[in-house]
């Protein structure tokens, strides 16, 4: 490694919290959305909306998008809905703790990153096997080089980050 990129091994965990902490709101928006569409009202209004939005021509991205998310959405009962927002509530939270240990520098982050990340390889691969598109292929893609880079990270033991081996409390003793 070269002298420069030691001494900045800080940015590159930044960087993964800082997607870490994007995840983690995207979910926090779908749990909300998924409890806010348990009430009928809200729920109906936005399955009508949905209905309009495929229905209006000009964009086909936009009207698949709507009509696939029209017909989950009288597909999903209230029982599924409050399920997919409290598994939404709690990736978020996984994502949260990874990102706040990840900025702090401690190891502990690195070690779940890696581990929390590559869990969800396998379902990823399905997912794009069957219904290929960008967006997951482009989340994979990150995936795979944070867990990458923090293999990487978790190798070479990094010492230039102040943090004892022991505790992790980010201090040096004093020499």
């Amino acid at each position: 490694m070269t002298p420069r990129h030691e001494a900045h091994p800080r940015r590159g965990l930044q960087l993964i919290a800082l997607f870490k902490f994007l995840k983690a709101a995207v979910l926090v928006a779908a749990g909300l959305a998924a409890v806010g569409l348990l009430s009928p009202v809200r729920g109906a209004v936005t399955e009508a909306w949905l209905e309009r939005l495929a229905l209006s021509h000009g964009h086909r991205l936009i009207s698949v998008w709507a009509e696939r998310a029209a017909a989950f959405l009288s597909a999903a009962g209230s029982h599924r809905l409050l399920l997919l927002a409290v598994g939404a509530f709690l990736y978020a939270s996984l994502f949260l703790v990874e990102g706040f240990g990840l900025i702090r520098a401690r190891r502990w982050a690195e070690y779940l990153t890696v581990i929390a990340t590559s869990s969800y390889f396998p379902l990823e691969v399905l997912a794009l096997w069957h219904h290929p598109a960008a967006a997951p292929a482009v989340t994979m893609a990150l995936n795979i080089a944070v867990v990458t880079y923090l293999v990487g990270q978790l190798k070479t033991g990094r010492q230039g980050l102040g943090r004892s081996r022991q505790g992790g409390s980010g201090t040096q003793p004093a020499t």
